[in-house]
């Protein structure tokens, strides 16, 4: 038989997913090692599906999405950001993991570099590899609270660099990146002549400071940023799939065309529930904010206690915690923490070379859950740190 493509069996696979497949048979599991929330959809919001399946939305829509969406979208970046974006800069897509692929295909020749944050989500390596692009990681570092430093990137580009890709807040570091850290990427995008991609999912979980929308700083940037927004982690709605890209008037006609074969379009259903959660009550945005600021708390206060080296999240609903005293990589603290202590947490080593010694605790589920677990954790690291 002929081999299988070499190129993508190269690509590693999720630290996530892994640690999952070895909890598969164990009992008596806390998982701490996901980014979803425990919480439902909100009643509205699955409301409007069924409505949607009632009145005949169970078909393709466009590939940009219905446009009724679309204008949702539109009246949010114009309430939240004070952004005028017409509807044909708007694509809807099935997630925001294929609103990168689909940016990455229009942008991104094989051969050409791609910018990525060190440590970040790591589908982003697997999707510039899987086009044959070449990953570049940029260092953010613990000390520095995990922003980057720009003169760092800048000595990184090269005549192949092609695109930067910035994740704020971040995952799996909680860091969001002020005012100036986007003032001084947005000054090497001009220069440059750089693409910036701009994953923003977790912009309504901010905690401290404020999310920055790069679209809203330099209008004349926009022909050179696109952001990527969902519906995932604010509305709790992971499993609809649903999410969308602002994308430059002149690459909107490019990126639809590749939809076409990734995917299509977005689920029509999802879609109409994409409209109630936009244009309906954002009462469960601000609480579940509330919620994770008091779970981060209570997290700290707990990691704290047990003399663990974390940092403190100012977004997202993520921790990530230094392991190195205990002499062992990420991913060999993880699968042990999970074989004798039952808690599954995300090792790092897939986030990028920065990840190495960090593994990642989401705060999202159950608060019990989240308690015992973290109290594992922490007799766990005790019990590897007291002879170091």
């Amino acid at each position: 038989m002929k081999p299988f493509a070499k190129a993508r069996q190269s690509i590693r696979m999720n630290g996530i997913r892994e640690i999952m497949n070895y909890a598969e048979g164990l009992s008596d599991v806390i998982s701490l090692q996901i980014g979803e929330p425990s919480a439902a959809t909100p009643l509205h919001i699955q409301e409007a599906a069924v409505r949607a399946m009632s009145e005949g939305y169970t078909h393709y829509t466009a590939n940009a999405g219905l446009p009724s969406l679309r204008e949702a979208i539109s009246r949010r970046m114009r309430r939240d950001y004070r952004l005028d974006i017409p509807i044909n800069r708007i694509v809807v897509t099935a997630g925001a993991v294929s609103a990168l692929h689909l940016s990455l295909l229009a942008l991104v020749e094989a051969g050409e570099e791609v910018l990525i944050p060190n440590p970040v989500y790591p589908n982003y390596e697997a999707l510039v590899r899987m086009q044959g692009a070449v990953p570049v990681y940029y260092s953010t570092k613990e000390e520095n609270g995990y922003l980057p430093v720009i003169e760092e990137i800048e000595s990184l580009i090269t005549p192949l660099t092609k695109a930067v890709i910035v994740n704020s807040p971040n995952n799996p570091t909680g860091t969001v990146y002020p005012k100036e850290v986007w003032e001084q990427l947005l000054s090497l995008a001009r220069t440059y002549d750089l693409y910036i991609l701009s994953d923003e999912i977790y912009d309504g979980l901010v905690f401290e400071g404020e999310h920055i929308c790069p679209l809203a700083l330099d209008p004349q940037l926009h022909d050179r940023v696109i952001s990527i927004f969902g519906f995932s982690k604010v509305y709790a709605m992971t499993g609809w799939r649903l999410a969308y890209a602002i994308v430059p008037e002149s690459l909107f006609p490019l990126i639809c065309k590749l939809q076409e074969p990734v995917t299509t379009c977005a689920s029509s259903i999802s879609q109409k529930a994409g409209e109630a959660a936009l244009d309906g009550p954002q009462d469960f945005v601000d609480e579940m904010r509330e919620l994770y600021r008091r779970k981060r708390d209570l997290s700290c206060r707990l990691l704290k206690e047990t003399n663990i080296p974390f940092t403190v999240p100012k977004g997202t609903f993520y921790i990530p915690i230094n392991v190195q005293a205990s002499g062992m990589t990420a991913q060999e603290f993880a699968v042990e923490l999970l074989k004798s202590n039952r808690v599954m947490v995300a090792p790092c080593g897939s986030f990028g070379p920065g990840g190495e010694y960090l593994v990642r605790v989401c705060f999202a589920g159950d608060e019990k859950q989240l308690q015992e677990g973290l109290v594992r954790l922490g007799e766990f690291y005790a019990s590897k740190t007291v002879h170091v």
